[in-house]
């Protein structure tokens, strides 16, 4: 059984090495290691019509440390700390708190602070290059997920400007990261949350 195992990640790794489109995200996404922007998230129906627009800030470290915030126009907070997701919606004075579901495709944001060794077992990957940009797009192996597609596009310099997000009955989630920049200051401790006061707990499975 360990050798069987042994082959099956030789094999794997071997994969890996032989796609330089996996290579080419997995160096731009290593980069988003410690590092802050803000966003502004447009959602839009199978029509094309614009259903919402949302705008906040996030925060990335390796691995699987995110903490994405909605500011407008309504405040919600989603934040992990590699072990434990939390979602928080200040109105509703409500916090649900669960295991952090590391498969990627559960959690887009996985993909930007997660591990990009699972990238290449989850997502066939395609990459096109305009201009100086370059642009990956990724299509779920599995049909059990959130989105049928995920594009993620950098810039000549390698820094995330935007990532589309679609399902299958057609809608899209368009987001646009801006001011992205490099901050040593970022902690694991950002990462964590501790319930305000009078704010209701909800432990999921």
């Amino acid at each position: 059984m360990k050798y069987l195992v042994s082959v099956c990640l030789f094999l794997s790794s071997l994969v890996m090495a032989q796609n330089p489109e996996y290579d080419a995200l997995s160096e731009n996404l290593n980069q988003l290691n410690n590092v802050s922007a803000v966003f502004v998230q447009h959602t839009f129906d199978g029509k094309g019509t614009l259903l919402q627009t949302q705008k906040g800030k996030l925060s990335l470290k390796h691995p699987n440390k995110f903490r994405w915030e909605s500011l407008e126009p309504y405040a919600q907070l989603l934040i992990s700390n590699g072990e434990a997701l939390w979602q928080y919606d200040a109105d509703l004075e409500q916090v649900t708190m669960q295991a952090l579901n590391k498969k990627l495709s559960a959690t887009p944001a996985l993909l930007l602070s997660g591990d990009t060794k699972q990238i290449a077992n989850e997502y066939d990957i395609y990459s096109e290059t305009l201009q100086d940009e370059q642009h990956f797009v990724l299509i779920p192996k599995q049909v059990d997920v959130l989105f049928d597609r995920l594009r993620i596009e950098f810039n000549g310099s390698k820094q995330i400007q935007r990532m589309v997000i679609q399902d299958e009955v057609g809608q899209k989630t368009i987001i646009r990261f801006q001011n992205v920049m490099s901050d040593s200051r970022l902690k694991s401790s950002d990462f964590e949350f501790i319930a305000p006061a009078g704010v209701d707990v909800i432990r999921s499975e």
